[in-house]
């Protein structure tokens, strides 16, 4: 976590401005979320005026929609780079985009589905793709419901355990030197049960 920019290092020029901007609106989106976000500390991180935020993205809103976007396309961009053509990511691998599911998750904690929606706004979503990709591999009609129910059911499970792996590694009393290989069968216990998706 940066504090804030001294005057010597100060951000100019207004591509910079707005790419400080909403980098800083990005790390502390996943940090305390939309409702706690402040213009100040947004603009103390980034070095730069608060009144940049207004001016660039007209207010706070406008710089939560870039931030997320930003976060969901890095998200998107990791997941394309690491999976390739696959558009189903491998098991427990949103562990690597930190950054995203946490903004996600303080989004959807805060009530702010108009922000955690912009991944799908924009058709840039992994999960939403990777249910598509499935139903498709699987031959599922898009209305399956009982379908829609074990994909969301298994990446829930994913995401939670993302956001809780520490605690539950603690709940489980499970020793440091054995924590990868819980992490492994966890990974192998998810996949099972994907594999019984269909």
């Amino acid at each position: 976590m940066r504090g804030p920019m001294s005057a010597a290092t100060e951000v100019r020029g207004s591509d910079a401005v707005k790419a400080a901007l909403i980098e800083a609106a990005s790390e502390i989106l996943a940090e305390v979320g939309p409702r706690a976000l402040s213009i100040r500390s947004v603009a103390d991180r980034a070095g730069v005026n608060h009144g940049q935020i207004h001016h660039y993205f007209g207010g706070k809103r406008g710089l939560l929609r870039a931030a997320t976007s930003r976060l969901a396309n890095d998200h998107w961009n990791a997941a394309r780079q690491r999976d390739g053509d696959d558009l189903v990511p491998p098991v427990l691998s949103l562990i690597e985009d930190t950054r995203y599911w946490r903004a996600t998750c303080q989004a959807v904690m805060d009530g702010d589905m108009d922000l955690a929606r912009i991944e799908i706004d924009e058709n840039i979503s992994v999960p939403r793709h990777a249910l598509r990709a499935m139903q498709q591999r699987d031959g599922v009609a898009d209305d399956d419901l009982s379908y829609k129910a074990r994909f969301a059911a298994i990446a829930a499970l994913q995401l939670g355990w993302v956001a809780f792996e520490d605690f539950m590694m603690l709940v489980a009393d499970v020793p440091e030197q054995q924590r990868e290989s819980l992490r492994a069968e966890v990974k192998r216990l998810v996949e099972q049960i994907g594999e019984r998706l269909p």
